[in-house]
């Protein structure tokens, strides 16, 4: 008798952190890369980064607007009940990440945060698919869902690595760590343009504390 390895039919159960990837428009990458930079943002945040430098916040929800509506929306068939009545963006800002630098393991304010890449030099996804390890590659971004003292790590996917194009997008849970790994012999910079968002619930802007609260 021979073993049977028929695909039974089955439901997959989705739970954990509610992610979202899209691809840009190039019209909207171009948009994006004719924002000018204003102060240096360094002292802000966590990069290892020489060149971090804060964009007009508003200027950019204006560009990328469609894609948290839409977000709100898939987020409502993930949990069955809505995200929230609208968005305020709370800060936006530019990495410029050249060979040798990196971010370390990090979260961000408010509620939902972004990135987005316009640039990625030339050669980066080559050294990524050369290079000889065990973890994510050279230039990745890694988002992290861990359950600190489980036994099920076996069962799930703890985390996910990503080497990003010119026009990905990610929204996400603003608490999610996440980080990214040097590149050690490409030249030219990978151009990522970063974000948080808060949730506006009717006419109030909700703050972290309102998070407790939430469904």
């Amino acid at each position: 008798m021979t073993e049977d390895t028929r695909r039974i039919e089955y439901r997959f159960l989705h739970w954990g952190p509610f992610v979202c990837n899209y691809m840009l428009t190039p019209e909207e990458v171009i948009a994006l890369k004719k924002l000018e930079s204003g102060k240096d943002y360094r002292n802000n945040l966590a990069g290892h980064l020489d060149d971090e430098k804060a964009l007009d916040k508003d200027k950019v929800f204006d560009i990328l607007k469609p894609y948290f509506n839409s977000y709100a929306l898939g987020y409502q068939e993930y949990r069955a009940q809505p995200l929230c009545n609208g968005f305020e963006m709370i800060t936006a800002w530019i990495n410029r990440q050249k060979k040798n630098e990196f971010n370390p393991p990090h979260t961000h304010d408010g509620h939902l945060s972004f990135v987005l890449y316009t640039e990625i030099p030339r050669g980066l996804h080559k050294e990524c698919h050369t290079s000889v390890h065990n973890s994510p590659g050279p230039g990745c971004i890694t988002f992290d869902f861990n359950m600190p003292g489980s036994n099920m790590n076996k069962f799930y996917l703890q985390t996910h690595s990503h080497l990003p194009s010119i026009g990905d997008f990610f929204i996400f849970p603003a608490g999610l760590p996440h980080w990214v790994y040097p590149f050690k012999t490409t030249e030219g910079e990978r151009v990522s343009i970063s974000g948080n968002i808060n949730l506006i619930d009717g006419d109030k802007i909700l703050t972290a504390k309102d998070d407790s609260k939430e469904k």
